[in-house]
């Protein structure tokens, strides 16, 4: 009896423990996207202001950069097989910062390199990815200069193999 009572113990330590270290990463709650339908290369424009909001300065981006604060966009990206592309981001409103985030959307999830991509306000920010294997991914856009606006409208476009949703199928 007396054993069971410290198993109870150690099972609910366990448990709250585990439950705990889940509780600093915070999950997307707004996905735009997904980048693979008919126009795969884009423009596309978006307006990170106020997007995940449970983004923010407490996590950090590949590289040790922080999260915006004002607000990050997520856009999913669907590889069906082993693709290399490049994405870009120009701002007039902030200095963005890009990565390309793995598995999940979470403001934990691996990177797909320890990099984060950042440049000044009005130029454009590139990161180029080779060899991804087929899954899903999450292009993250953010700002953590900690100066000006921190979040505002964008474009973003793509260059490379990103796959191509099939339209029009018929056998004669």
């Amino acid at each position: 009896m007396k054993h069971n009572k410290i198993f109870s113990s150690l099972l609910m330590a366990g448990c709250l423990l585990g439950v705990g270290s889940t509780a600093f990463a915070a999950s997307c709650s707004n996905i735009l996207g997904p980048v693979d339908n008919s126009n795969p290369a884009g423009p596309y424009v978006g307006n990170s202001c106020g997007n995940n909001a449970a983004f923010n300065g407490a996590a950090t981006l590949c590289g040790g950069t922080s999260y915006s604060n004002f607000g990050t966009d997520v856009w999913q990206v669907n590889l069906a097989a082993s693709q290399n592309f490049t994405f870009s981001v120009t701002s007039a409103a902030f200095t963005p910062d890009i990565a390309l985030l793995s598995g999940s959307c979470a403001d934990n999830a691996p990177c797909v390199n320890s990099l984060d991509y950042s440049s000044g306000t009005g130029t454009a920010t590139t990161a180029t990815y080779t060899g991804n294997a087929a899954g899903t991914y999450y292009v993250v856009i953010t700002d953590s200069t900690a100066t000006g606006a921190q979040c505002g409208a964008y474009n973003l476009s793509f260059a490379g193999t990103l796959p191509v949703k099939l339209q029009n199928f018929s056998i004669n």
